[in-house]
C-alpha cells in the first residue's frame, strides 16, 4: 500500500488555505508516511502501525528459535525495532509528527516561517556529519507526547509571504526537522522535495540511565526504489552492530548480536557475537535463506548506500561508544529563531 505524502512535497511548502479572509498556512511534511511506505508490513509486529497482521505462526516460530539458541538476525530486527518500546522506529517518527502537527503555521503569526534558514551541522560517528537548514524552534514541556525538549524545522528555501494571497514557494523544496531532549533522545531528518525519500539519524538514549537501551541509527529510505536501509550500533538493543536493507518482499541483515558472554569469559564491556549475515523472506523471518541468496539481489551488502558501518563493540575498530550517544542530540541548536 502506497502512502501519499501530499502536496507539501509537490509544491515544496504545502497547500495553503485559500478561503477568503483566512490566513495562509504552510503545510509541514510528515516523516511517518514516507518511512511507513517503504517498511514491509510483515516486518511490523506492533499492530498500531501494521496494515496487516504478521504471517501466521511467525511469532511462535520466533520463540522456538530463541529457545533453541538459533535466533535469526531478522527476528532480532523485528523484535527490537518494530515491536513497540523505546526503539520502535515507526513509533519514534509517528510521535515526532504528532509534536509538529499541532503547530499553527500561519506566517503572519510566526515570522520565523519566512525567515532565512539557519545552517546547522551535526557531528556523528566515524567522522560523519549531517547538515540541516532550520527556521523555527519550538520548546516543549513534559507531556503526553514525550519529555521536555525541542523541535526545530525549516525548508531549503524560505517561503515568501504574499500581501494577501497564499505563500509563494518553489517546487521540490527540501524539508529538515530536528528534535532533541536534554537526556539525549532525539534525531535529525531530511525529506527530499524531489522524491519524498527520507534520511535521518536517530538517537534513543538516556544519559541518566546508562543501562537502558542506547542506540544511534542511520536511516535511509528510497521512495522510487521502494527500499529501506538502516545502520545502527549501541547497547541493550540486541545488536552491537547492525546493517540492514529491505524491499517489500525480502530483508538482508548483517550484524553482531549483543549476547551474554560465554561461561568464564572475562569481559570489560558488552559481549558481541561474531559478524554474520543472512537473507530473509518477509513472510518467513525466522528462516535464513543464506547470505548469498539471489532473493536478496539488489538489497544485499553490495547494494548498501551507506558505506560506513557502525560498531559499538569493544574491538579496536569500533566507532560508537554507547555512553556518548546522548551527546548527539542532547543540546538545543543555537541561532534558530523561536517559533
Amino acid at each position: 500500500m502506497r502512502f501519499v505524502i501530499g502536496c507539501a512535497l509537490v509544491l515544496g511548502l504545502g497547500c495553503a488555505e485559500e478561503e477568503k479572509g483566512s490566513p495562509s498556512r504552510i503545510t509541514l511534511p510528515q516523516v511517518y508516511p514516507p518511512v511507513r511506505d517503504v517498511t514491509p508490513t510483515g516486518l511490523i509486529a506492533n499492530a498500531q502501525y501494521a496494515v496487516a497482521a504478521p504471517a501466521p505462526g511467525e511469532l511462535g516460530l520466533t520463540r522456538q528459535r530463541q529457545t533453541a539458541g538459533t535466533i535469526s538476525l531478522a527476528t532480532v530486527v523485528q523484535e527490537r525495532f518494530y515491536s513497540g518500546g523505546p526503539t520502535d522506529i515507526l513509533r519514534i517518527v509517528s510521535d515526532l509528527d504528532n509534536r509538529v502537527l499541532g503547530l499553527d503555521t500561519d506566517p503572519s503569526a510566526h515570522e520565523c516561517l519566512t525567515a532565512t534558514p539557519v545552517p546547522v551541522s551535526y557531528a556523528l560517528p566515524a567522522g560523519q556529519s549531517f547538515s540541516a537548514k532550520l527556521q523555527c524552534l519550538q520548546t516543549f514541556a513534559a507531556g503526553p507526547v514525550g519529555g521536555a525538549g525541542w523541535v526545530a524545522f525549516g525548508f531549503d528555501q524560505a517561503a515568501a509571504a504574499g500581501d494577501a494571497g497564499p505563500v509563494v514557494a518553489s517546487a521540490g523544496n527540501d524539508f529538515y526537522l530536528v528534535e532533541g531532549q536534554a537526556n539525549g533522545m532525539g534525531g535529525v531528518y531530511h525529506i527530499s522535495g524531489a522524491t519524498g525519500s527520507v534520511e535521518a539519524w536517530i538517537a534513543v538514549a538516556d544519559r541518566s540511565v546508562p543501562l537502558n537501551s542506547q542506540v544511534i541509527m542511520h536511516l535511509l529510505t528510497d521512495e522510487p526504489a521502494g527500499t529501506l536501509e538502516l545502520a545502527l550500533a549501541g547497547s541493550a538493543v540486541g545488536f552491537c552492530s547492525g546493517h540492514l536493507k529491505a524491499n517489500a518482499d525480502h530483508l538482508f541483515v548483517s550484524g553482531r548480536i549483543n549476547a551474554p558472554p560465554p561461561p568464564g569469559a572475562a569481559m570489560s564491556g558488552q559481549y558481541c557475537e561474531a559478524t554474520r549475515a543472512g537473507c530473509f523472506a518477509i513472510a518467513a523471518l525466522p528462516t535464513d535463506l543464506g547470505e548469498g541468496s539471489a532473493s536478496c539481489s539488489g538489497i544485499d551488502r553490495s547494494a548498501f548506500a551507506m558505506r560506513t558501518a557502525l560498531d559499538a563493540s569493544t574491538d579496536a575498530g569500533a566507532n560508537v561508544t554507547p555512553a556518548t550517544i546522548p551527546q548527539y542530540f542532547g543540546t538545543q541548536p543555537s541561532g534558530v529563531p523561536a517559533f
